[in-house]
Formats: structure tokens, sequence, C-alpha cells
């Protein structure tokens, strides 16, 4: 007798501890694990380095990263290094032969406008109240087949073309972040998710998931595989300048 009433007062409670976790709850064990806020507050630049597979093949590539939003990714495709995204702060560029290209071309005042969000250097949790941003804790669900606590941030709340909801899943066992789900004008619009393994130590106790595979409907459709993330390091702004304008600006 006493078992049958120990099952549901057992599930009662891991259903209030559940409900009493806060989106600030789940955030702060998450930075705890991976290396401490104060840390991650303190980081200007990473550079990582390894594969990018997608349907049409596997490339090295190396993705460079600085404080605030100056973000650039090298390609080498055919002996031929391509440059499909950069941002210098102000400009947004690219250089692709493969597109009918030779020289570098800037993006679109869209594009632009995209990469300038999407290229920011913090953490997006990181006093996510004075960027004006909102999380909120939306419960338990399942990602990758591990059982996850989900944060939803939205950002630029209420301001026409910029709002953007991305829900977060956080390991419930030991807090790493597993997945992102989001749609972005990068994807068209289209809700994709974003899976995170292979966490390693970096050095200088932050870790760091080491492969970041996009799927599209359950199919990946490009998978980074770092294998080295460098960090702090002195990136000098001359690798995210835009080398000149000398063709036509991208539509």
């Amino acid at each position: 007798m006493k078992k049958t009433v120990l099952i549901p007062v057992f599930l009662l409670f891991a259903v209030q501890v559940f409900q009493a976790q806060t989106a600030d709850d789940v955030l702060k064990k998450y930075f705890e694990c991976v290396g401490g806020i104060d840390k991650w507050k303190s980081m200007t630049s990473l550079r990582m380095t390894g594969n990018l597979v997608m349907p049409q093949g596997e490339f090295p590539f190396t993705l460079y990263r600085k404080t605030p939003n100056k973000f650039k990714i090298v390609i080498k495709i055919m002996d031929q290094e391509i440059v499909p995204q950069a941002f210098d702060g102000e400009t947004g560029w690219m250089i692709n032969p493969f597109a009918g290209g030779e020289g570098p071309q800037k993006l679109s005042e869209d594009q632009t406008s995209a990469l300038r969000d999407e290229s920011e250097f913090e953490d997006p949790f990181i006093d996510y109240q004075n960027k004006g941003f909102v999380a909120s804790y939306e419960g338990t669900g399942i990602a990758g087949g591990v059982q996850c606590h989900i944060v939803k941030l939205l950002k630029h709340k209420g301001i026409e073309g910029k709002e953007m909801s991305s829900y977060y899943y956080f390991d419930v066992e030991n807090s790493l972040q597993i997945m992102i789900k989001q749609a972005t004008p990068q994807t068209m619009g289209q809700e994709v998710e974003i899976y995170m393994s292979d966490y390693q130590e970096t050095g200088d106790g932050f870790l760091m998931p080491f492969v970041l595979d996009t799927q599209l409907d359950g199919q990946s459709i490009q998978k980074l595989s770092f294998s080295a993330i460098t960090i702090n390091e002195d990136i000098t702004d001359d690798v995210f300048r835009f080398p000149g304008e000398t063709v036509p600006v991208v539509n």
C-alpha cells in the first residue's frame, strides 16, 4: 500500500522541481559548467579551425571572431580560399570566385544588417536584460535523445523586422547546451536545429563544443568539426577589414 502512494508523490516532486526552475537558474548552472560567466565576459577573440561538412563535400576552414562583432570565415575549396561571409564592424563582404566574382564584393544592406546581428561576439545570455532581450523558462523537452531544460530567448522585442525567438536546450543532467532551435534571415526563415556535442577544454578553464551540426527536417545541412579553438589571441582588425570596393554590390 505504501508503494502505491510513494510513486505519485515522487512524480509530483519531480514536476515541482522542474516548475521551480527559472531561465536564470538554468543559465547560472550552464555558465558555471563551461568555465564561469566572468571568464566568458573576458573573452575578446576566437580563432577556430577544422572541417566544414556539407552535401557538396568536406572542406578545411578557419573562423575568426573578435569583440564586439567582427567576423570572418575562410574556406579552402579546390585549392582556392574563399570568404563566404565577413563583417568588419561596418561592412559585410565576401570573396567567392565560384559565384562569378574574382574580387571582394560588398553584401547588400539587408544581408549586412542580418550579419551584423548574428555576428555579435558576446554570448547572447550574458547581461541579456541590458541588451533588451527577454529569457523565459519553457519547461523540458528532448533534444538528441537527451532530457533538457528549454530556455526561450527573445531578441529585439517589438522591433519590426528584427524580433527573433530562439529556443535553447540544456542537458538536465550536466547543464551543457545541447541544441538551439531558431529561424533567421540566414536560413531564409526556415527553422533549423543546431546540435552541439564533443565538449572539450580549450584552455584557461573554458569548455566548448567541438562539433556544431545544423539540421533541417532532421537532415544535416552543415556540420562544423573543430580541430583547434584558440581564445583571446591577438587578432588584428586587418583580418576582418573589407579589402576594397573592386566589384559591384551583391544583391
